[in-house]
């Protein structure tokens, strides 16, 4: 079975590092990239966007950093998205409780879902289940 490829955008380096801890201790998600810059990340999608290696099958995305935000690349993605030859899927991670960020899977087809952070490691393991059971089934 094809492991998933997953990218972590967030500007805060402690919010890599408990993800990291979490998908290591419970052998999660091996093939985990980090980011600290979504313009950076940004600029893989539209630059390598017919390289499907380089393309991560899942985004968890913070929605507030400085200059370019979640808001931003969400903006950016909708115009790369039409040109990727798979699915790509974001998962907005948000310390908000604004209700803006909760409608955000309704305005953008490849986002799944808004998820608090501190993200909870029941939620990542429901994640791995279902991408690996999907994975397993094509």
């Amino acid at each position: 079975m094809d492991k998933i490829n997953i990218l972590v955008i967030d500007d805060n380096p402690i919010e890599h590092t408990i993800m990291q801890r979490m998908f290591d201790k419970f052998q999660l998600f091996p093939k985990a990239s980090h980011s600290l810059d979504a313009r950076l990340s940004m600029d893989i999608f539209e630059q390598h966007y017919s390289t499907l290696d380089l393309i991560p099958d899942v985004v968890f995305l913070d929605l507030n950093m400085p200059d370019f935000s979640g808001w931003n690349f969400l903006e950016s993605f909708e115009n790369v998205y039409k040109k990727i030859k798979k699915p790509v899927d974001i998962y907005i991670l948000t310390s908000s409780i604004d209700n803006k960020d909760k409608r955000l899977p309704d305005q953008y087809p490849f986002v799944k879902a808004c998820i608090t952070k501190p993200i909870k490691m029941d939620t990542l393991l429901n994640l791995h289940s279902l991408y690996h059971s999907s994975k397993a089934a094509s």
